[in-house]
């Protein structure tokens, strides 16, 4: 049984694990600090029944957007639906609580196992960002639609 919670500054340090062994290039702690301290309710982490941290996701409001900017599993707890609960939990959030009218993440493009998961839950590719990583590395900007908007609205976010 897995449960999701808001994150706590105790929590960094297996953040940071699980950010290591999943991102060839991850995000320093001194950012991830930052954007909690900015924005601490878009910090989620599941846990198992014994308390232990398997995943997380880290998001923010930008524009009147949702920006996920981190998602990521143990690896040893891949492929359990860890991954599906944490996205669901923090769209209901963003969605329901945050008035977004969308939800924007930037993915690597090689990086097929990802697209498909985010493809599977309604994301669709909007526009292709060259050399977005800092090994030269292009990105998908990546986008998903409030259900109940009915109309379009301009997408505009922070590219850092």
């Amino acid at each position: 049984m897995v449960r999701v919670r808001k994150s706590q500054e105790s929590d960094f340090k297996k953040i940071m694990e699980i950010e290591k062994q999943s991102f060839n290039k991850n995000y320093p702690e001194f950012l991830i600090k930052h954007i909690y301290n900015s924005f601490p309710d878009g910090f989620l982490v599941a846990e198992d029944n014994k308390g232990n941290i398997v995943g997380y996701v880290i998001a923010v409001m930008e524009w009147g957007n949702g920006h996920i900017v981190s998602i990521a599993v143990d690896e040893n707890h891949r492929k359990k639906g860890i991954g599906t609960l944490l996205l669901d939990t923090i769209e209901k959030y963003l969605y329901e609580y945050c008035n977004a009218k969308y939800i924007v993440l930037e993915v690597r493009f090689d990086n097929t196992n990802a697209r498909k998961f985010y493809y599977k839950r309604g994301y669709v590719d909007k526009k292709l960002l060259p050399k977005y990583y800092d090994d030269g590395s292009d990105a998908i900007l990546m986008v998903k639609k409030r259900a109940d908007l009915n109309k379009n609205y301009p997408i505009i976010i922070n590219m850092w």
